[in-house]
């Protein structure tokens, strides 16, 4: 049983204290933003204890004295510390199977540069003008440099609306299955395990796999594809993008694949029996209120919702 000094910090705290240690390496904590961080610490006992944690974690993995190794950290250029920051925020959460105590999260997710948690969607305009939506349980690396503009997508779902670039550095959306070069386009990624679902709607895309020829997708087309294969060109599905309108669609949808798409957008366990997974869905609904989408499903189908808990529900036959 872990002690209260041991206990996860919530990830909102780790980010405030992160943020107080790049004032502090950069020099940046002038009298008035010290008066604000002496205050910081004082309003709550786990302000103090996330800082106490990360000084300790900082003094750890530098195997120096800290005067020096803070030194050292202001010298390394702006990307460099914060990734060295993501680091050590990261391990004020995890524990020791290398996953976040508080949420599951692999580390490299929890590392990410723009991440949203579950139920959550995130809009971003980045440096080049392109416009970067997240949906729900999703992150990215953003990884822009003098001769590329690349996103990571780690995990989730990505839309994306690309801006001409002045330099005409390539664009390109690295996944697990490979690589997608963008020319002028809107499109979506969707990572599921080893595959990247594409949806393109405007422009054109080169889909590059790891171990695969590389081919061309077209405007209105979609395909899945991974390290060694391409599924078929299907139509692209404007539904599979209303996430953005905080939305989920369904067109004579099976019952257990929109569950399965709910899911991504409510803390615990969802799920759909078996033997009315084949049941056909159509509607409109709102991903802000899961709760309202299962009680809607329960007046339009014959189905029963039980709800063990609040993470955990079951949808049965009436």
């Amino acid at each position: 049983m872990k002690t209260a000094s041991e206990a996860p910090i919530s990830s909102a705290i780790v980010e405030q204290a992160s943020h107080w240690l790049m004032l502090q390496w950069s020099g940046e904590l002038d009298n008035e933003r010290q008066r604000h961080f002496v205050e910081w610490r004082a309003a709550d006992p786990e302000h103090e204890r996330a800082w106490r944690r990360l000084e300790h974690l900082q003094s750890a993995l530098s195997g120096v004295p800290a005067d020096t190794a803070l030194a050292v950290l202001c010298e390394q250029p702006d990307a460099r510390r914060r990734q060295t920051l993501k680091l050590l925020g990261a391990l004020l959460l995890v524990g020791g199977s290398g996953y976040l105590v508080h949420s599951k999260l692999p580390l490299r997710e929890a590392m990410a540069d723009l991440r949203s948690g579950t139920g959550e969607r995130l809009q971003r305009t980045l440096p080049d003008g392109s416009r970067l939506s997240l949906n729900s349980g999703s992150a990215v690396d953003i990884l822009f440099s003098a001769s590329e503009r690349r996103i990571r997508l780690i995990a989730g779902e990505l839309l994306l609306d690309s801006a001409r670039d002045a330099a005409q550095r390539p664009l390109i959306v690295d996944t697990a299955a490979g690589e997608i070069q963008a020319l002028g386009t809107r499109f979506s990624v969707y990572q599921r395990d080893q595959n990247s679902q594409v949806e393109l709607f405007e422009g054109e895309l080169e889909l590059r796999p790891r171990q695969a020829r590389a081919t061309r997708l077209h405007a209105g087309q979609a395909r899945w594809f991974s390290a060694t294969r391409f599924g078929d060109i299907a139509p692209a599905n404007l539904n599979a993008i209303a996430w953005q309108d905080g939305r989920l669609i369904a067109e004579r949808t099976a019952l257990g694949a929109f569950v399965a798409e709910l899911a991504r957008h409510r803390p615990g366990m969802l799920r759909c029996d078996p033997s009315i997974a084949h049941l056909p869905l159509t509607g409109v609904f709102p991903l802000a209120d899961t709760d309202r989408v299962l009680t809607a499903l329960e007046h339009s189908l014959p189905v029963k919702v039980h709800r063990l808990t609040r993470l955990w529900t079951t949808i049965s036959p009436a």
